[in-house]
């Protein structure tokens, strides 16, 4: 199947709206909790469909590159996302705190604050071939176990 215009340009279109949406929907903490996932998903559809759109407007797209604003836009747009990243990785967000706390804690304390009673916690992970055995943290339980850190909270606080 050829890229066409007459279907990428409608589909970019819509998720831009979608991720612009759900991005200021999170940027005010409305609906937190439902749009990040969404936000996330359609910014991955996003990538792909603005890769389409650049392979099927490439010649159009060169002469842009050309033009002596392209390369200060490009610059301003590099180092504003690097001080973003530098300004989160020196102010962590209060969300990314607590789980970096809660994982380190004495795991007794860790299942308590996130209202988790121990012996289902033990009966889920087992069932999942995920073990506790001596780990003294939610970091050691997937540490020792060899798995994803998402995978052990997903199994226990769901």
């Amino acid at each position: 199947m050829k890229l066409n215009r007459k279907y990428i340009t409608p589909f970019i279109t819509l998720v831009f709206l979608v991720v612009a949406l759900s991005g200021l929907l999170m940027l005010f903490h409305l609906f937190d909790g439902y749009t990040e996932v969404m936000h996330e998903s359609l910014g991955l559809v996003f990538v792909i469909f603005a890769i389409f759109h650049i392979l099927v407007n490439w010649k159009s797209l060169q002469t842009h590159f050309g033009k002596k604003v392209f390369l200060p836009a490009a610059i301003a747009v590099a180092v504003v996302s690097t001080a973003f990243v530098i300004h989160q990785r020196g102010n962590p967000t209060l969300d990314t705190l607590i789980v970096k706390r809660i994982v380190k804690a004495p795991i007794m304390k860790a299942f308590q604050a996130l209202n988790i009673d121990y012996d289902q916690a033990l009966r889920t992970l087992k069932s999942n071939g995920i073990f506790i055995g001596d780990s003294k943290t939610i970091e050691e339980i997937w540490q020792k176990n060899e798995v994803s850190p998402q995978e052990v909270i997903d199994l226990i606080v769901n």
